[in-house]
Formats: C-alpha cells, structure tokens, sequence
C-alpha cells in the first residue's frame, strides 16, 4: 500500500491498521472500487440529471431504476461493468464472470434480468499478433455465450472492434437491463440496525486481489496474477436469480449487494456506509468451500455467485429455507449496528475494528493533465483517389471492424424469455413489453475510440450522437445513459487528459438531448508496459443508450415491407470529415485528420423528426450511417433487405467533394430512410433542408452514378459474401 496512504490512514485512526485491516484499505482504496482519480471529474455528470427523467433511483447503487410506465409502475434496472484485466488474462472465465457481475448488480434492486449487451474491443487481428487475438476472440466471446445461454438471459445487442492499441489490453464490457415493478425495487443501502446479514453462496480462494489487480497496468509478467481471476458457474448464477427474486417476495429483505469486488470486504462496507449503519460479522459463520483460509482470504475473496442480504430480525429461517430448496448455502454472518463502524470476530476474537466514513471514503487523487490532441489537418484531396471504388467498398465490407459479427452472435441465445424482436446485427436492439404493450426497449452500445484518440471531446460527443442516432432509426426517444470509461494509467497526465476531455463531451452532449447518465464504471490502468515502452489503449469511452418505442408495430426493421421501386433518402449533408474514417485507417493507412464535428441542433431535429416519421408508419427502412460512411450504408441497406438500389450523388454533393470522400466521410447526423413513393413528400417536408433523395430501391446490383458517369457496380450475392464470410475467415472457421 501507498506509504503516504498509510501514514493518512494512521493519522485518522489513531493507531497502526493490523495487517488484516491494511489488506481491506488496500482493496477499497484502489482505483477499481474507489474511483480516486476520476471521483471529482465524474461530478460533470451530475449536470444531466433532471427531476422530470422518470429517475426512480440514480447513480450510486449497484445498478440504477427508471420508470417506464406510471400506470402499471413498471421499470427497468439498468448497470454497466467492465472485466477488462481479467478477460486478457483468462478470456474464458474473466468474460464469463463479466457477465455474472453484471447480472447479480441487477438482481440486488430485485429486478428480473431480460437482456445482456456486450462492447467488446481487441489488437489488430490481421496483424502480427493475430494468432493471439483470435485466441482472446474465441474465449471471451465462449465466455459470454456460454454464461448467459446458460442462465437463460438473452444478448441482444453489442459491438466488436479491432486496433492494435488494444493489442495487450483487450476490452470487455458489458451491460444487463432488468424489469422490476417500482414499488418493489431494494436498493444495496442498509437503512436500519439489527438487521440480520446473510451470505448466500460459498467462499473460496478465487479472485483473491481481484480489485487491485485490476487498478494497475499490465506487464509481461501479468501471466502470474491469473488466480486473481474468479471462476464463475452458471448453473449457481441461474439458481442465485431465481432465489433472490424469490426471497425478495417474503417482504422480508430490506437490502441485496452483489459480492463483486473486494468480496465481503466491500458488499458488507458499502451495503452498511451507504445507509448510515454500521455492521458486526463473525467469520466463523462464512460458509467455505476450501479449508484453511485465513480471515483477510475470506474478506476479501471474489468467489462468484454470492449476495449479501440485510432481512429483518426473524425473517431469516424463511429467507435461508428459499435458498436450501435451491440447493444454494446461505448463514447468518453478522448484523447491522448503529455504530457506523465494521467490527469483524472470528470465533470470539476481534480482528477488525475501522469507521466505515474512512474505509469506504478513500481521498481523491488530483491527477496532473496534459494536453493530448492528435488531430491534424489532411488535405483529402491530396490522398492518392482509388481506381475502384468498388473494390474499395468491398475492401471495407470485409474488414474486422465493420464486417458481419454473426459469427459472434450466433453464438448468443438472443430469443430466450420471447421477447426480442429486433436482433443482433441491426442498429439497434429491441425488446417487447409482455407488461405494458405496444410500448417496447431499444438499447445500443456505441464508440469510437479512433475519433476519442484524435480529440477526445470531439470524439465523444459523436459517441453519444451515434447512439440517439442508432436509436432514431428503430423510433426511440432515448431515456438514459451508461457509460464504461476505459483509459490507459492515469498516472500519466496524457491519459488524465483524454479521460477529463471524454466525461466533458459525454456530459454536455447528454446534457443537451436531456439523456441522464445513470451509471457506469471506470477501469484504469489498462496499458502495458513491454521494454520500457508503453502500450496504452485507445480512449475508449463506451456508452449504452436505452429507449423507449411507444409502438413497437411500427418499428421498420420487424416488419420491414421494402420493395421494388421505393424512395431512398439521406439526412444531412455529407462533409469532408475523413480523420478517424474506417477509409483512411484501414485503405490508406492513415490515423490523422479531423474528426467529424456534430451540429447538435441540426441532429436532435433530424433524430426527432425520423423518431415521429417511424411512429406515423411512413418509413419502410431505415438505418444509421456511420463507420464506413455513406458507401457501407447504402451496401448494408442492400445486404440486409436483399435487394438492389440505385445510387444518383450529383444532386447531394453540395459540397463538390471527391466521389471516394463522398462515399466514404463518416459524417454524423445521418441516417439512410427507405420511403414509398406516396410518403416521400411528407417525409421530405418533415426534414426541410435536412432531407436529400439519393436515389431508389431495385434490381440485383448496387449501382452507384457520379458526375453521369457509374462509379460502383457490385451485384447483392458479392457484396453479402464479402459482408458474412470475411469474419469467419478471418478467425479460421472457413477457408
């Protein structure tokens, strides 16, 4: 532990911490579970939290609650979480236990989960380090199938993406939603004394300094720390859901946290801290699964599928029988006190003795910043203009970041509970409400770590645009926002640039379309150091939009009816935006330039006029049109309705751009509309100046016409092979 940490943590108490004692400081005080370097630049998103955003519990919890419908009460409990480390290390098992984190944080506010979403990033898997990232791929996505197949949640939705930054940390996040009724949520905050603390599940020698390995970089001897991965089952995951919804209808659980991090330490610390009481836990009582573990084992053990519960005094031989006829241990340890204080015995013998304000209240770190931008101007028209743009297209219809990810998702139980209705692979996920019909959720995950890199705020206030975008085009109106902050050491005062600069364009750019940012996480430290180099990631501020749809009946991409002869319509103008394209990285070569910048006005009327167009039934298709630019777009639209189009550029070049910047700038504020012939008025009308006809549905090809003259040709067989198939060669599944 950090010498002037311990001389702080001496001064308050008055006396030397016991090694037991330093060993929960060292746990609680590390980045991973006190957020020290980014505690006070988090407070930015506070500026997004109104008392008219249906808010039934806010930031803070394990996992946060919004309304969803007044009349019947119902809403959903929302969480995002990071297992970056751990999945590097052990891809299989620290993916798996990502998504059985994620899952207990929302069943401790008694919310029934219905959907997993997961922002996966990894290296360069066409590079030198190929064979290692393929390896890393197929674990952490075996991981996440086989844990939430198992526990019968579907994944619904999420992202992949490849870059060498990520070469030697590898991202994997991931998010749950449940549904709970609002007069039945319990929180992770134990408000009163003499409640009876029980643990459910066994305690064993896994995950040991899970929290602090997790808050340091990793080296090439990091190899060491994988018993600092936790094993997680499944099948107990399964049985815990179904116990602890079951417990919570005796009416007799006042309080549920999730033993994630720091283990007992922190579900019994902050379950107690957070509502103003103190706890007294007998660790002879914690029921163990290997013999000879010493108390600082048992306190700060992450064994998986465990929960604590705070239930009131004779409640708990009902709570206990509930979880034996699920087969799971569960014993009294403890009690809540008054004394605001952790007092932990083991067979009558004290051994911890610490005020909760201090070990839950690690002070924050002022990190030093300096400026970091990398954005610099690139005539395009200086870049060498491809002879085939065609080919170009094809070129990025198979690279690893926009390529189909079927082979991924197909791997997912996506249809589990009946009620996904648009799938894995579109813009957006859409969940029905059995429980207030037509209404329905949408959820997206989005970002652009190329545009963060380059300049941070920038790049993230089009993260957030991406995502109302990618929810406009299934017709939700965004309600609430998470968000993964996942950045190299902070240590460093260029990182600690990039992180203040992403949480200030997150913040005013939710600010701005009334989106609250609900919850999150943070995970540092994810650079490594080979050589005396240093590997840092691309900032990848990671978010995850959820929306409502009043009818899902009209949503275009269930019932998609495009046909022969339709309209095909853009919104926005096209600039020559090209620093961060998919273009310039993965043709050319280049990871500079200027990065796209969002007109917010211009986008929330766009957003919500093709949210209102969707609800009056008036559009046919739509989709957003973003990484790969206009030309992926149209190819995607295409592909996915199995049908051609006609392509006419001239009239929607107001800006004269080179046909390749055209096609391929990856300017915000767009999204393509598939439109019949009699709505097209109306639907232009709607969009004013922002609305532009490109060109029509037909045919077997996508042909594309510039200047008079066609510049692609590429029939829908050859465009949706290179779309599906490149993928899977790429991970050696097809020759």
């Amino acid at each position: 532990m950090d010498i002037e940490d311990l001389k702080y943590i001496e001064k308050k108490l008055g006396r030397k911490p016991n090694d037991i004692e330093i060993g929960m400081f060292e746990n609680l005080w590390s980045e991973h579970c006190s957020y020290r370097s980014t505690r006070n630049i988090l407070k930015l998103f506070g500026k997004t939290i109104k008392d008219d955003q249906n808010i039934v519990i806010g930031p803070g919890d394990d996992a946060a609650v919004i309304r969803i419908d007044r009349e019947t009460g119902l809403c959903i409990a929302l969480a995002m979480e990071s297992h970056n480390h751990p999945s590097y290390i052990d891809p299989y098992n620290g993916a798996a236990t990502g998504v059985g984190g994620i899952v207990r944080d929302v069943i401790s506010m008694n919310a029934k989960p219905i959907a997993l979403l997961d922002s996966l990033r990894f290296g360069d898997i066409e590079g030198e380090m190929g064979n290692k990232v393929r390896w890393l791929v197929e674990g952490v996505v075996s991981g996440i199938s086989d844990y939430g197949n198992r526990i019968g949640v579907p994944t619904v939705g999420g992202e992949c993406e490849f870059h060498r930054s990520y070469n030697y940390n590898n991202l994997v996040n991931v998010v749950c939603i449940g549904i709970v009724r609002e007069g039945e949520v319990i929180t992770g905050k134990a408000r009163d004394p003499n409640l009876s603390l029980i643990l459910v599940g066994s305690t064993g020698r896994d995950g040991i300094g899970g929290a602090s390995f997790a808050s340091k970089d990793l080296t090439s001897e990091s190899e060491e720390d994988r018993p600092s991965v936790q094993i997680g089952d499944p099948f107990v995951g399964k049985c815990l859901i179904d116990s602890v919804l079951e417990a919570c209808k005796t009416g007799k659980v006042k309080a549920i946290k999730d033993l994630g991090a720091a283990g007992l330490t922190s579900a019994c610390s902050e379950m107690c801290y957070g509502g103003g009481v103190g706890a007294e836990i007998h660790l002879e009582k914690v029921i163990l699964r290997e013999e000879g573990m010493t108390p600082y084992e048992i306190l700060v053990s992450e064994s998986q599928e465990r929960m604590l519960l705070a239930v009131e005094r004779g409640g708990e031989e009902e709570v206990i029988e509930i979880f034996k006829k699920y087969e799971l241990p569960a014993s009294v340890i403890g009690w809540t006190t008054d004394t605001k204080r952790i007092i932990v015995k083991i067979h009558g013998k004290k051994i911890v003795d610490l005020p909760l304000d201090l070990l839950c209240g690690a002070p924050p770190i002022e990190r030093r910043e300096k400026l970091c931008i990398f954005e610099e101007y690139i005539d395009s028209n200086r870049v060498e203009m491809p002879e085939d743009l065609g080919e170009v297209l094809l070129k990025l219809l198979g690279s690893p970041n926009i390529a189909s990810k079927m082979w991924i998702y197909e791997r997912y139980d996506y249809e589990v509970q009946l009620r996904t209705v648009v799938k894995p692979g579109m813009d957006a996920a859409v969940l029905r409400f059995m429980e207030c019909p037509p209404k329905a959720l949408a959820l997206t995950t989005d970002c652009n770590p190329n545009f963060c890199k380059l300049n941070p705020y920038v790049g993230s206030v089009y993260t957030v645009c991406e995502g109302v975008r990618n929810l406009a085009t299934v017709g939700a109106k965004p309600i609430a926002m998470l968000d993964n902050l996942n950045f190299g050491n902070p240590e460093k005062p260029e990182r600690m640039y990039q992180l203040k600069k992403c949480v200030e364009g997150l913040a005013n750019c939710a600010e701005f379309f009334n989106i609250p940012i609900v919850g999150g996480n943070v995970s540092l430290y994810n650079e490594t150091v080979i050589d005396g180099k240093e590997y840092p990631i691309n900032p990848t501020p990671t978010i995850c939009l959820v929306g409502i749809v009043d009818n899902v009946e009209m949503v275009p991409s269930i019932y998609s009816n495009v046909e022969e002869g339709d309209v095909i319509i853009v919104t926005n103008e096209t600039k020559d935006e090209m620093g961060g394209s998919e273009y310039f990285r993965y043709i050319h070569e280049i990871e500079k330039g200027i990065v796209p910048r969002c007109n917010l006005e211009r986008e929330k009327k766009i957003y919500d006029t093709v949210i209102d167009l969707i609800g009056k039934g008036l559009i046919s298709y739509a989709t957003d049109c973003s990484r790969g630019g206009l030309g992926v777009g149209v190819a995607r639209l295409c592909i996915m309705n199995k049908i051609g189009a006609e392509i006419y550029l001239g009239n929607y070049n107001k800006n004269n751009l080179r046909d390749d910047i055209l096609l391929f700038s990856e300017t915000s504020g767009r999204i393509l509309l598939v439109v019949k012939g009699e709505n097209v008025e109306e639907v232009l009308n709607a969009l004013g100046k922002n609305g532009y006809i490109i060109g029509k549905v037909g045919g077997g090809s996508l042909s594309v016409y510039s200047r008079d003259k066609e510049i692609i040709n590429l029939g829908i067989k050859e465009m949706k092979d290179v779309y599906e198939k490149s993928f899977p060669k790429i991970m050696g599944d097809v020759e």
